[in-house]
Parts: structure tokens; C-alpha cells; sequence
């Protein structure tokens, strides 16, 4: 009985302590008044790691399983760690914290802790479109994930882990064919090309956060996470006066807890429906092949193409003539 009582005591807390928080979302990123939301004091502090050319080359980054979303294995609900077994708390033990505890109750028993790497199968629908994306975007977009565009546009994204000396090019082709790209940045990438960052926020592109120090975020904790995402925006925020709203999950992978603390942050998470292996500059595709490859993907959707790729650069401008050809409309948004 008195474990029922601790129970709802908590949660009458935590819905009185939302109804609060709600009303204010400007303390979000995004948010109308520009303020960041600041991770708990007690959240570790990320430590500055170098980007490296492994970040966003992992093998297998886009293999589907057999349904087209890959599962890790083992990974189970995170245990409800929120309800009291001691017999020695006390009524006033219990509302000093009951608002944290409210929250971790109804959060662990709501959302999923499995690790989820974002793929791709092969079966379309009569509008071209991947299948798993179709679904995906039916299943997580509550949770702020994106996975298609509306009928005729094609969102252009490129992740930006570490320069290769091709988005210059990138962002000349770009200009020239007077379309808008999402561009998703780590710290790393923003420490040591601001002059191209600056270029992009300067020629009217969307400035991503894909996060701080590039980690895998189902294996971090929610504290890790806001650090991960806030640290990155506020920093982007004070070195270049921009407000960021979109986010990319590194390497794909995310659960449905990180989904929707990313979103409680203010930003949309956005995928992909098309990617193909472009991001080892050691294994350049071949221009052509890539081209044809990416031609006959073509659908109302959200393309992931690496900046480090000299093929991309080589056949961006004839790819946008095409997709104008076709009738699409292509640039940042959704």
C-alpha cells in the first residue's frame, strides 16, 4: 500500500512539474527567446575529443537487417531503477525528490533503451520510396524523427564529421544551382573549418547538430546525451549567432529514449531514405556508377551524402539538373 501511495504521489508531481516546464518552451533550443537549455550541474561534462576519419565510416553504417532496421541484440527496457523498495523512506524523503522520481518512473516505462542502427532495405513503394522509411516515419515521427519529405521535395543533407577539401566545391555547385543543402556539424568540424561554417550560415544553409564529440548515443546516458547536443549548440550559437533546430544522430543509431530527449531539446531528428557508401575517401565511388545509383533511388525524400567524398562534389551539379528535370523540388527542407 504505501509503495501504491509513493507511486502516485510521484507522478501527480511530475505532471504538475510538466504542465510547468511546458508552458516555457523558449528555454529550448530553437525556442522563440534564443536561451539554451542547460544540462543538470551534476551532468558529465563531454571531454573535446579529435575527429577522426572512423567517425562516420563504420562499416556496415547502412546495412538493413531483414526488416530494415538493425537491432542490437541483448538489450532489454531499462529496469524501473525509480520505484522505492526500502521499507525505511518516508513521506518526506519521498517529496523532496518526487519530481526526479516521477519522471524516471514514467519515462523507463514508457520508452525503450534498445539500440536501434538506422538501415535501409530494398522494397519500395509505387512512389519509389523505401518501405522502411515509410514506416519509420509513421512510427517515430511522434518522437521527432524524420525519414521522408512531402510530395515532390528532396531534402539534401551532407555530415560533415571532418573536412576533406570538397565542400568548397560542394558549396560552389551549390550557389550556382541556387539550392539550399542541410549541413550536420560536430565541434570538431566547427574548431577547425569556422571560415566554411560561416560560408554556409552566410549562403542561406541549414546548420545541423551532429553532436559534440560524435558518439554512439544509446550507449550514453541522458545527462550524457543533453550534454552532447547542448554544448555543440550553445557553442555554435556563441562562435556564429545561429540557432540550431535540426539534428543527426551519429553513425544512425539511436533508441527510442534518445529520440525523444533529443527532441525534448527543442530539435527534429532527421534520417535518411537514401545513402549509399560514399564516406571513405579511400574508396572513392565511381562517378558515373554513383550517379546512376543515386538517379534511380530517386523519390520525394531525405538524402545523406558525406562532404568528404570527391565523387559527390564531382556529380552534385548534373544530380540537381536531374532531379529538376524530374520535376522536384530540391533543397533544406522537408
Amino acid at each position: 500500500m504505501k509503495l501504491k501511495k509513493l507511486i502516485l504521489a510521484g507522478v501527480l508531481a511530475a505532471l504538475t512539474f510538466c504542465a510547468a516546464s511546458c508552458g516555457n518552451n523558449n528555454d529550448r533550443p530553437g525556442g522563440t527567446s534564443g536561451t539554451t537549455t542547460t544540462p543538470p550541474t551534476s551532468a558529465t561534462t563531454t571531454t573535446t575529443t579529435s575527429m577522426t576519419t572512423t567517425a562516420d565510416t563504420m562499416d556496415g553504417e547502412y546495412d538493413a537487417g531483414k526488416d530494415g532496421i538493425v537491432t542490437e541484440d541483448g538489450e532489454e527496457d531499462m529496469p524501473d531503477s525509480g520505484s522505492p523498495a526500502d521499507s525505511s523512506d518516508t513521506e518526506s524523503s519521498v517529496k523532496k525528490d518526487e519530481a526526479a522520481f516521477a519522471s524516471s518512473y514514467i519515462g523507463t516505462t514508457a520508452l525503450k533503451e534498445t539500440k536501434i542502427g538506422w538501415g535501409l532495405g530494398k522494397e519500395r513503394d509505387g512512389n519509389n520510396r523505401p518501405i522502411d522509411a515509410v514506416r519509420a516515419e509513421e512510427k517515430y515521427s511522434a518522437l521527432g524523427g524524420r525519414f521522408l519529405t512531402s510530395e515532390g521535395k528532396i531534402c539534401l543533407t551532407f555530415d560533415e564529421g571532418y573536412e576533406n577539401g570538397q565542400t568548397a566545391a560542394i558549396l560552389d555547385t551549390l550557389k550556382e544551382k541556387q539550392v539550399k543543402a542541410v549541413f550536420f556539424v560536430t565541434y570538431d568540424y566547427c574548431r577547425t573549418a569556422p571560415e566554411l561554417v560561416r560560408r554556409m550560415i552566410d549562403e542561406g544553409h541549414v546548420v545541423g547538430n551532429h553532436t559534440w564529440s560524435h558518439p554512439s548515443l544509446p550507449d550514453c546516458s541522458q545527462k550524457e546525451v543533453w550534454s552532447e547536443v547542448t554544448q555543440l549548440h550553445q557553442y555554435v550559437k556563441d562562435e556564429f549567432g545561429y540557432e540550431m533546430t535540426l539534428f543527426r544522430f551519429p553513425m544512425g543509431e539511436f533508441s527510442e529514449r534518445t529520440l525523444d530527449d533529443v527532441h525534448n531539446l527543442g530539435y527534429t531528428s532527421l534520417f535518411w531514405s537514401f545513402a549509399y557508401a560514399d564516406w571513405d575517401p579511400n574508396k572513392p565511388a565511381d562517378p558515373a556508377e554513383a550517379l546512376a545509383k543515386i538517379k534511380d533511388s530517386t523519390h520525394s525524400g531525405i538524402y545523406l551524402l558525406h562532404a568528404v567524398s570527391e565523387t559527390n562534389a564531382k556529380i552534385l551539379a548534373p544530380l540537381i539538373d536531374f532531379w529538376h528535370s524530374q520535376g522536384y523540388e530540391v533543397g533544406a527542407s522537408l
